[in-house]
């Protein structure tokens, strides 16, 4: 008995952790899980790209498939009507942009078969139609394709019962266009480089006067039109909606995604809802087309975009100027 007990006594005693060993401890797994972070959050990012690119597939499909049905790409849905403002009647007008006329090929013919698009008058054409049995505007229906998942935007603008607008992602390219400045505020990129799109803001119904293969009013190229080649033009691009007072008002609206590649891509602005980081009254705000209303992603480097015979590349914002709008032109 006397030999376990002096047994016992000689064992060592554990010894606590000091509080500076606790530190160090702490210390490795801060470093370790801020070491991971990036990685998760580049693995999260890599994912939103991949889905990114897949929707510009799947519109790349719609363009087709529409093209094959009508024989050209979707004009924007309006009544090439000489009153109102700018040669439109804006009411008799407002019955969706292109995307609208994509609908049936996006898996949402459901939708595009309850819009009235023979109903005009003040409130009563689609831009002010309404779910049957709710107070939910067609204009509020966020429509997955039309989004990227890497924008942090909210999918709806506005109160999603009755004004809102759900926003797009994606814009129909323009090319280099003739874009006048808002009020002379900046007119570093004028556009129409080539003089292939001298229609100011492309509001012309005259496919001599666009470069890309959208106008803003009831016009879109035939295949036919695409001189340069089908491999060598821009279809679609990613826009950041509420970097744009037209490109906010969402995928519906016929007066909202006339966007170019006048812009060099990811250009800045002080974006609607956020903080102002630029100067202001110039290059940098909401309302200078010239800048704006020009093609834009989350993703860093650069933007994707969907080319005419339906392959989708990821381009550099740092890409020569003139080369950019040579693949935004269809026949320069």
């Amino acid at each position: 008995m006397a030999a376990i007990v002096s047994a016992l006594r000689r064992r060592p005693r554990r010894r606590a952790f000091t509080l500076i060993e606790l530190l160090v401890v702490i210390a490795i797994i801060a470093i370790l899980i801020a070491l991971l972070l990036p990685a998760v959050q580049q693995a999260r990012e890599a994912a939103r790209r991949s889905q990114c690119k897949n929707n510009l597939k799947q519109l790349g499909l719609a363009l087709h498939n529409y093209h094959d049905v009508h024989k050209q790409f979707p004009p924007t849905v309006d009544v090439p009507l000489a009153t109102g403002n700018w040669g439109q009647k804006y009411v008799g007008g407002s019955k969706g942009g292109y995307l609208v006329r994509l609908l049936p090929f996006v898996d949402q013919e459901p939708l595009f078969k309850l819009i009235k698009f023979d109903v005009e008058g003040p409130g009563a054409g689609p831009e002010y139609q309404t779910f049957p049995g709710t107070s939910k505007r067609f204009t509020t229906q966020p429509i997955p394709v039309f989004m990227c998942p890497s924008d942090p935007s909210p999918d709806v603008r506005g109160n999603p019962n009755t004004t809102g607008r759900a926003k797009s992602n994606y814009a129909l390219n323009m090319g280099n266009q003739s874009i006048p400045s808002k009020g002379g505020k900046c007119t570093t990129y004028p556009g129409n480089n080539f003089g292939t799109g001298p229609a100011g803001h492309g509001s012309t119904g005259d496919l001599t006067r666009i470069s890309g293969i959208v106008s803003r009013w009831n016009w879109a190229a035939r295949i036919r039109d695409i001189t340069d080649g089908t491999a060598n033009v821009f279809a679609a691009g990613e826009i950041l909606p509420r970097c744009g007072d037209h490109t906010r008002n969402g995928w519906f609206h016929f007066n909202a995604l006339w966007v170019a590649t006048t812009a060099p891509i990811n250009f800045p602005i002080n974006c609607e809802g956020d903080p102002a980081k630029y100067p202001t009254g110039g290059c940098h705000d909401l309302d200078n087309w010239q800048t704006s209303q020009g093609f834009k992603s989350k993703h860093q480097g650069g933007a994707h975009f969907l080319m005419c015979d339906g392959a989708v590349r990821f381009v550099s914002e740092n890409i020569d100027y003139l080369t950019y709008q040579k693949l935004g032109d269809r026949r320069d």
